[in-house]
């Protein structure tokens, strides 16, 4: 007679009864440490990597606004803000490539702000360009931008961090524009953007590129930072990268916007210390909630040793004691995941509020988040399962 085919039911739950869940509940004080350290690794794992997508999204945050689908910059640029520039002439040279229509110059520099609240100074950082072409996507930005044609004007990143004074409230009040000072010249508010603070500045103003020649005099004449390039609907702009590349001297780099923001991510990642300080920071989460998961499972092992002798004795294999301790480990995973979700949500919050960082749940994390804190406590259950495999029970009795 051939055997009966076992139900979802009697594999997942052996001899009828939920014996992983009996032997977690079994001690409240334990099965409730256990969360608790699982909470945790998963809670450090999704905040440090909602905290990097946030570092990366502010890095590129004043790329992705370049309404350009090429860009330029000198051979020793570093990232966006740092590097010696490139002669402009190489931008005319440009034009005379197929597919390219528009070339633009943006200068980079930092200066000092005045506060608008107490008058103390802070450096700022500069994006200048000339106002009366469009080479920013933003229409907060394409809206304001002939108000710069006046020397002195400026235009203010709304998202800046608040040590240069509360200047949206300022504004609001303020009959014209707001008057403070950078680098030590007269300067006028006349508008609010949004572009965000990155790693290299807390704060972002905008203003023409005759302005920026009198509060950065020493900004050298015929010597832009940032070259961006528009180019024709429908052009390939990795074949104009490369022709470009064929004409221009080796005193540029040329790549597609995409590049150029992917550079920019590498190097805050690679060259700095931040990607490996984020990854380290995963990896200790990760060992700490193994190290607690292991504990409490090899404890679990060893009060129940004679029983699991038991069972052994009459038959039962290893692989159902294996069986046992991986759905411990599971039920201790997802547990785990839940409460650990909802707080790297609050921690998201917090952070969003007093760090005006654009720390979000992603749905990548969530995923990637979950697949290792059941590898985690899987891996761990199986180690603590090695005394119950290694057990002879005729000498446990």
């Amino acid at each position: 007679m051939a055997a009966r085919k076992k139900s979802l039911y009697e594999k997942l739950v052996p001899l009828g009864i939920p014996l992983a869940w009996m032997q977690l509940t079994s001690e409240g004080k334990r099965f409730g440490v256990a969360i608790a350290g699982i909470t945790f690794a998963v809670a450090m794992m999704l905040f440090q990597m909602g905290l990097q997508n946030a570092l990366f999204k502010q890095v590129v945050g004043p790329l992705l606004l370049l309404d350009g689908e090429v860009v330029m910059v000198g051979d020793n640029y570093e990232y966006f803000g740092v590097g010696r520039g490139f002669p402009q002439v190489r931008l005319h040279q440009a034009r005379a490539v197929e597919d390219v229509i528009d070339t633009n110059i943006i200068k980079l520099g930092t200066s000092s702000f005045k506060n608008v609240d107490t008058g103390q100074e802070r450096d700022i950082f500069i994006i200048a360009f000339d106002p009366s072409k469009d080479v920013f996507l933003p229409e907060d930005i394409k809206s304001q931008q002939n108000l710069l044609k006046r020397d002195g004007d400026v235009l203010f990143d709304d998202l800046s961090r608040s040590q240069y004074g509360n200047v949206a409230k300022a504004f609001g009040r303020s009959d014209g524009d707001v008057r403070t000072e950078i680098g030590g010249k007269r300067a006028d508010i006349v508008g609010l953007i949004e572009i965000g603070p990155t790693f290299a500045a807390d704060g972002n103003v905008m203003m023409s590129l005759q302005t920026f020649a009198e509060v950065w005099p020493q900004s050298s004449a015929g010597v832009a930072d940032v070259g961006v390039i528009k180019l024709r609907e429908g052009a390939d702009a990795d074949a104009v990268v490369a022709r470009l590349k064929k004409i221009c001297p080796t005193d540029v780099k040329v790549m597609t916007k995409n590049n150029f923001i992917q550079a920019e991510k590498d190097y805050w990642s690679v060259r700095t210390p931040i990607g490996f300080v984020i990854g380290a920071s995963m990896a200790v989460a990760i060992f700490v909630g193994a190290v607690i998961v292991y504990q409490i499972l090899y404890t679990d092992v060893s009060d129940h040793i004679p029983e699991y002798a038991t069972l052994k004795a009459i038959g039962f294999s290893d692989k159902f004691f294996i069986w046992i301790i991986v759905q411990e480990s599971f039920i201790l995973s997802i547990l785990g995941f839940i409460p650990g979700m909802l707080l790297a949500e609050l921690l998201y919050y917090l952070t969003r509020t007093v760090a005006n960082m654009p720390t979000e749940m992603s749905v990548s994390s969530l995923v990637i988040v979950f697949v290792l804190s059941v590898s985690m406590c899987t891996v761990a259950g199986l180690l603590a399962t090695r005394k119950l495999r290694n057990a002879n029970p005729a000498d446990i009795f």
